[in-house]
């Protein structure tokens, strides 16, 4: 069952899920940059969910789609070739919640040409200076908005 005390911590809020419940149609592809246990757990229950991990302890754990891309130290990110030989054809939203720690998700701006850019994308943690810096840049690039809440933002189609 679905509860809120089952979310927070380390993991997307309620608030975040029911955003994605109520504005991205149940059985919807979603590509999700950070598998968890949370996010991974409950979207893959409503979505057809992808998520690039790079941590071989998540990987397996629901029942989603997994990428694993091991973090290049070189860019601080995901394996580029890993992402390009994996990522699927077609998604309708992304979520930002990955890797972990603050201000690791900035290769999602710098490799942005590796994804759809006419869907919604969620970034996660943009109470952090680190993903709040990668919400505006990411706004500015792809000329378009974004609406904030408390733990997370949108940045709409």
């Amino acid at each position: 069952m679905i509860t809120v005390d089952k979310f927070g911590g380390s993991g997307i809020t309620y608030e975040l899920f029911e955003w994605m419940i109520t504005n991205i149609p149940l059985g919807s592809t979603v590509l999700e940059l950070g598998a968890g246990h949370v996010s991974t757990k409950f979207l893959s229950e409503k979505y057809k969910l992808y998520s690039v991990e790079d941590k071989l302890e998540f990987i397996g754990k629901y029942s989603s789609n997994y990428i694993y891309a091991p973090i290049d130290i070189s860019i601080n990110w995901y394996n580029v070739a890993s992402l390009k030989d994996h990522l699927p054809s077609s998604y309708d939203c992304i979520l930002v919640d990955g890797p972990t720690g603050e201000g690791n998700r900035y290769g999602f701006l710098t490799n942005i040409d590796l994804f759809k850019k006419d869907i919604p994308i969620i970034v996660d943690d943009t109470w952090r200076e680190g993903e709040r810096k990668l919400l505006i840049d990411l706004s500015e690039k792809l000329k378009r908005s974004y609406v904030s809440f408390e733990n997370f933002s949108i940045i709409t189609p």
